[in-house]
């Protein structure tokens, strides 16, 4: 992202040249924000965090607007509520990895048509305990690998339908999430799911998720929903479906929380519970 000199405008260049702050409120880059946060901030320091070399223009909503490439990018509120914008010509992966001094600062986060989030979002907004809405375009999400914590410990209360097909790791990815009902996503190339619902609210889970995926790792459900709140109905639909992925030899974890006890299973649970034992499963239920 060059700097760019607008009439009217005051560029101040960085002795490092890393960092240009700019004194108009809107410099107006074309097309849209790769991501717009929503902020609130108690007064003081918020910083912007991703990961690898960034090149990007800042508007961070209170006027001021930078163009950098310094990672993490720090700046200073006074208390209140801001709209941040990110704009990148290249790769932007966003990395706060339960760093709970920003994290805990999202609301919101709204991934733009054009954004390059590259192939790893790992951690990417751990800890946004306090971020209720993830909007993001389906395809924006086409490449990515890694969704290891993703979304680990954010307040969501939705879930939007994002292309999920190139995930291999979903570990952790929803821990500790707050929305009840889970998306139809495509897992086809995933290998692992190890804790990626635990301890969430999710109650109603889709049918035929895991009938064709990666080759499985031998913990792939590992603690997947231990502590969550899945009906029979979800408890069916996962067992089922895995029972017909053909997979061997892997561990599940569905007990703890409010997750249905096996006396309240329908027939059709318990013929799939059975198949898999057949097949090498270690299953753990609520009795």
């Amino acid at each position: 992202m060059s700097p760019t000199a607008i009439p009217g405008n005051l560029i101040l260049q960085s002795p490092s040249n890393s960092i240009w702050k700019i004194t108009s409120d809107q410099v107006n880059p074309p097309g849209d924000a790769a991501i717009t946060y929503g902020i609130t901030n108690a007064g003081g320091d918020f910083n912007l965090r991703s990961a690898g070399t960034v090149d990007y223009e800042v508007e961070w909503g209170d006027g001021a607007v930078e163009i950098s490439t310094l990672n993490p990018l720090p700046h200073t509120y006074t208390a209140g509520n801001y709209t941040l914008g990110v704009y990148s010509d290249s790769v932007y992966r966003p990395f706060f990895n339960n760093g709970a001094a920003d994290a805990s600062q999202i609301t919101s986060v709204t991934i733009g048509p054009g954004a390059n989030l590259g192939t790893d979002l790992g951690g990417a907004w751990y800890g946004a305990s306090n971020m209720t809405s993830f909007v993001c375009p389906f395809d924006v999400t086409s490449g990515v690998t890694n969704f290891s914590s993703t979304w680990r410990n954010c307040g969501l209360t939705s879930f939007p339908l994002i292309n999920t097909s190139s995930g291999t790791s979903f570990v952790g990815a929803w821990r500790s999430t707050s929305f009840t009902d889970f998306p139809e996503l495509d897992f086809s190339s995933a290998i692992t799911f190890n804790r990626a619902w635990i301890f969430s609210r999710i109650e109603n889970f889709p049918p035929n998720m895991f009938d064709t995926t990666g080759t499985l790792s031998g913990d792939a459900f590992t603690f997947s929903w231990v502590g969550a709140r899945l009906s029979a109905q979800s408890i069916e639909n996962i067992l089922v479906s895995l029972d017909t992925n053909g997979a061997t030899g892997i561990t599940l974890s569905i007990d703890g929380g409010t997750n249905a006890a096996k006396t309240t299973w329908s027939a059709a649970a318990v013929t799939a519970y059975d198949n898999l034992i057949v097949k090498g499963w270690t299953i753990s239920f609520n009795a």
